[in-house]
């Protein structure tokens, strides 16, 4: 059977082909196709693609698995997490929303902390006795290295040792016929210094307030703290390289803000808290009375003697009391000086109706207790005040404020101004007064002995406690490798050549010449 081959057909001859018709064009018909119930719920079959790149995830993740790459990967995601801020939903003030990061934040260290100076150099801790330091150094080149062995002093009092110290300050101030000296030492103040024995624990808190003791037979000082605890200690002065006798009496339930010995009988210390109390100890009874208690409850800042028996009081309210004590009960008039807190009050020491406030006012304020309906002075300090302390002549005011700066005011340029009620400093210097809000700030407290000088503390390195006079000019600086803290509590003795400086720590420093 013939077969015929062309390109792309294939032909079979069976039968002598016919004559052929024109083509004709054939429309391609639309037609439905209707699929089975059963083909209808039938799903889609997965595309190749779709089917390829999910073996793929799949191989991959057990190949990471085998690895363990995939723990690993929770462990981060878990460390990452807690390493991110958290917001609390909870507090919520005034729209803002406060952030707290669990990560640890490095913090400045202080040099102060650290006991080093300004270099960088290692200071010697009152604490740590000489041998305790390696100074050996290696070759002369390379500076001294100090390895410093931390070692925490406990001491231990028995109640019978504790019993056998109240005796002895008891017997101290048993003999009350000592008079105070006429006649002021003389001495330089490059001759004092701080011997070993003299740097103490006075307050377990921060020391607020400190007074000296005006007998010259026996040293005695005493001092406040934030917790309302008084601390008294004691010696005699004819053996200052001695043992001295401590006891700390907590009567006040609150911060304490002064203590003075009082004026009428030496035996007895006064105090005043913010728990509205005014209070006296008797030193040789170890008894403490109530004398006064503000029914207002607005707490009582600071005090000073306008009599033996009378005192001047301020309240935290901005008012000023005059509480006589011989009447009984205890008599008490109130006055208004003030909108605004009051931190220091202090008596003119020579003309006693006279009396200046210094607080949170831009000023102070001079009150006249003969005419208290209207201020007799304000001396403008730009900024609210420390403290203000007349001298021991009366003759200047010296005050020290927020901005850093000591002010001094004149007794005659108070009385020849112009303008009583807007009086202008006569000098003003520069002096950090405000360390931080740990350490008590520094305030030019008047020194008894001499009439025109002030002692204040100093930022300074290394640690200082400065005399200035009524113009602020530095008279000098009294320095000791002992007073390595920021004495900000200062004190002098009336005759004696005694200067006491006490840090916030309640640590106090000890001064003492030729005696």
């Amino acid at each position: 059977m013939p077969v015929g081959l062309r390109s792309r057909s294939l032909k079979i001859k069976t039968e002598p082909e016919e004559i052929s018709s024109p083509p004709r064009i054939k429309r391609r018909a639309q037609t439905k196709v209707e699929l089975p119930e059963q083909d209808e719920n039938k799903e889609e079959p997965v595309r190749n693609v779709e089917e390829i790149r999910r073996k793929n995830l799949e191989d991959n993740k057990a190949f990471l698995e085998e690895l363990l790459m995939t723990k690993i990967r929770d462990d981060f995601k878990t460390l990452t997490s807690a390493l991110q801020p958290t917001i609390k939903k909870e507090a919520k003030k005034h729209g803002y929303k406060y952030v707290t990061v669990s990560e640890n934040v490095p913090v400045r260290r202080s040099r102060r902390l650290a006991h080093m100076d300004i270099n960088g150099n290692k200071l010697p801790s009152p604490e740590e006795s000489d041998n305790e330091m390696d100074t050996t150094t290696q070759n002369e080149s390379v500076a001294p290295t100090y390895q410093r062995k931390i070692q925490k002093r406990i001491i231990e009092i028995s109640p019978e040792e504790q019993k056998e110290l109240n005796e002895k300050i008891k017997m101290y101030f048993g003999d009350n016929n000592q008079n105070i000296e006429s006649t002021k030492s003389t001495f330089n103040f490059s001759d004092l210094e701080i011997l070993d024995q003299n740097f103490l624990k006075l307050t377990p808190d921060r020391l607020i307030s400190m007074d000296i003791h005006s007998r010259s037979d026996i040293l005695a000082i005493a001092g406040c703290d934030r917790k309302g605890t008084i601390g008294l200690v004691v010696k005699p002065t004819d053996n200052l390289n001695g043992a001295w006798c401590k006891i700390n009496y907590s009567f006040h339930k609150e911060y304490a803000t002064c203590c003075r010995f009082d004026k009428l009988n030496s035996n007895c210390i006064n105090s005043t808290s913010f728990d509205s109390t005014f209070r006296t100890c008797d030193i040789t009874k170890n008894v403490s009375t109530e004398i006064f208690k503000d029914s207002q409850q607005n707490g009582l800042t600071a005090f000073d003697y306008y009599s033996l028996q009378t005192f001047l009081l301020s309240r935290a309210n901005g008012d000023v009391l005059l509480v006589d004590t011989r009447a009984n009960p205890v008599s008490m008039e109130s006055f208004d000086v003030t909108k605004k807190r009051i931190r220091t009050l202090d008596i003119n020491p020579m003309q006693r109706e006279e009396f200046c406030i210094a607080g949170t006012d831009n000023c102070v304020k001079i009150w006249d207790l003969r005419k208290m309906t209207t201020m007799k002075y304000c001396l403008e300090t730009g900024h609210s005040c420390y403290g203000a302390y007349y001298s021991q002549s009366g003759s200047h005011i010296m005050a020290t404020t927020r901005d850093d700066k000591i002010i001094s005011f004149s007794s005659s340029d108070i009385q020849n101004a112009i303008d009583p009620l807007n009086i202008q400093p006569t000098k003003k210097i520069y002096h950090r007064n405000y360390v931080n809000r740990f350490v008590t700030p520094f305030m030019a407290e008047s020194y008894s002995m001499f009439d025109s000088y002030f002692l204040i503390g100093s930022n300074d390195h290394p640690r200082e406690i400065t005399i200035i006079d009524e113009n602020c000019k530095k008279i000098c600086s009294l320095r000791s490798e002992n007073l390595n803290s920021l004495a900000t509590v200062n004190v002098g003795h009336q005759t004696l050549p005694i200067i006491v400086g006490g840090n916030s720590s309640g640590r106090i420093h000890v001064f003492t010449g030729q005696i």
